[in-house]
C-alpha cells in the first residue's frame, strides 16, 4: 500500500475531476435564468470533443509516410 507522497499524488487527479465536476454543477445551477443559451454552449462543446477525439482516433490509425495506404493494409493493421 503507498504511504505519504504516493498517496497524495494517487489522490490528486480524482479529486481535481471531484472538484471540476461539482464547479461545473455550481455554474450550471446559477445559470438556471439562462438554460436556453447554455444548452446550446454545452451541445457545442460535447459536438467538439467528440470531433477532436475522433481526430486524435484517426491519427493514431494513419499510415507512416514510407506506408501505403489500401484496404489490405489497412485492414491488416486493425
Amino acid at each position: 500500500m503507498p504511504r505519504g507522497r504516493a498517496v497524495t499524488a494517487v489522490l490528486v487527479t480524482p479529486a481535481a475531476q471531484a472538484c471540476a465536476f461539482v464547479l461545473g454543477c455550481a455554474v450550471i445551477h446559477a445559470a438556471r435564468a439562462h438554460a436556453e443559451i447554455l444548452t446550446r454552449l454545452l451541445g457545442a462543446a460535447a459536438v467538439a470533443a467528440a470531433v477532436l477525439v475522433l481526430l486524435v482516433a484517426s491519427m493514431d490509425y494513419a499510415p507512416e509516410p514510407d506506408e501505403t495506404f489500401d484496404e489490405v493494409s489497412v485492414y491488416a493493421a486493425s
